[in-house]
């Protein structure tokens, strides 16, 4: 029995030996591995490390989102301590560029203006009170629609001016109001004035509007061009027309006054306590909002506009009582109920980056 479980048991080791060997010797088969290699190949790696490369990509793109926030609200951290955001900016997702913002005496609503990044016809949105947003068209007097920059759009309580080359637009408010989603509003005439208004804000009595002022690209005419009594330059002017009930379109032929200003400023209004806040900014650069006090200025002079001499009052160190740093690219602003409510450009789809900090919106802020 002894040596027939041996005989049998070598019998098993030897079947196991050359099974191993015939393992072997498959494994060293080149065919075999052509094969094996060929299969391989019929399922390649690439879909994965793909996969690993965009998931690397997005935790990069999570983490600039992330640190821009982190930078703007550190470097900006007074001003948005100060303000409050309001409501969204219509149409910046849209090709719209947003330039000012107004809030209407009637209606309870606000209107933007601005320009497509497409140059198509430059649209007003009204945003009314339910939070609603309507569409329209501005058309001038001949039919001819309104592709302007849209730098400026303010009303009195009767009219809406929206400024255009060489003047301002002249519209029935009611028209403004009552106009359905995608309709077209006709102007009503032009007014023409000493030059073309970079912005504008009809404020108590006045309808303000300025020029804007960058060395090299956005000139002025020499007698804009001021030193003032600090030492410092002014290089844009503001011209203070008086509203009238008796002028054509509401609004009186020549200036009242004219304010000197600084470089840059994309929009003004006045406070309930009687300060003059300009929004100073271009480009890239941190954009300011400069308070000055009314009650500090004194005449510098005067200033011939259309004709005739007016009083010159120069906004600079002397009346400067507030300065807030804010986020790039500010542009007009509007005073109601207290606040100073801004407008800004950098979350359009032309400059896209403010999208990456949450701008986009209107926001509210105390600059008394």
């Amino acid at each position: 029995m002894a040596e027939a479980k041996s005989d049998e048991s070598a019998q098993r080791n030897g079947e196991g030996r050359d099974a191993d060997a015939g393992s072997s010797s498959a494994s060293n088969d080149p065919a075999k591995e052509a094969t094996v290699s060929k299969d391989a190949r019929k399922h390649p790696r690439w879909p994965k490390v793909l996969g690993i490369v965009a998931g690397v990509l997005v935790g990069v793109a999570v983490a600039a989102i992330v640190g821009v926030n982190v930078f703007v609200r550190v470097a900006y951290a007074p001003f948005y301590q100060q303000a409050e955001a309001a409501f969204p900016i219509p149409g910046i997702n849209s090709g719209f560029v947003c330039q000012d913002l107004d809030r209407l005496e009637h209606g309870d609503a606000w209107l933007f203006s601005g320009y497509t990044t497409d140059g198509g016809p430059s649209p007003v949105y009204r945003h009314s009170a339910d939070g609603s947003v309507q569409r329209l068209l501005l058309a001038a007097p001949d039919g001819e629609l309104y592709d302007g920059h849209g730098s400026a759009i303010t009303s009195s309580g009767r009219y809406v001016y929206v400024a255009c080359e060489g003047g301002l637009l002249v519209f029935e408010e009611s028209d403004l109001v009552n106009a359905a989603d995608g309709d077209t509003v006709l102007a009503l005439g032009k007014i023409d004035l000493d030059f073309t208004p970079s912005f504008g804000n009809v404020e108590g009595e006045y309808l303000l509007v300025g020029n804007f002022y960058r060395a090299g690209n956005y000139e002025t005419p020499g007698e804009h061009r001021i030193a003032t009594p600090d030492g410092s330059q002014n290089p844009a002017v503001i011209y203070a027309h008086p509203l009238s009930d008796t002028a054509q379109w509401g609004l009186a032929d020549a200036p009242e006054a004219v304010l000197s200003i600084p470089e840059r400023i994309q929009g003004t209004c006045l406070t309930a306590d009687g300060r003059i806040v300009l929004s100073q900014s271009y480009g890239l650069a941190t954009s300011h909002l400069l308070a000055y006090d009314t009650a500090r200025l004194t005449q510098d002079g005067t200033f011939t506009a259309d004709g005739q001499e007016v009083p010159l009052y120069c906004l600079d160190s002397r009346s400067l009582v507030a300065d807030v740093a804010a986020p790039p690219m500010t542009e007009g602003i509007e005073s109601y109920e207290g606040r100073v409510y801004v407008s800004e450009e950098s979350a359009s789809n032309r400059y896209i980056f403010g999208k990456l900090y949450g701008a986009g919106m209107v926001y509210a802020l105390d600059m008394d």
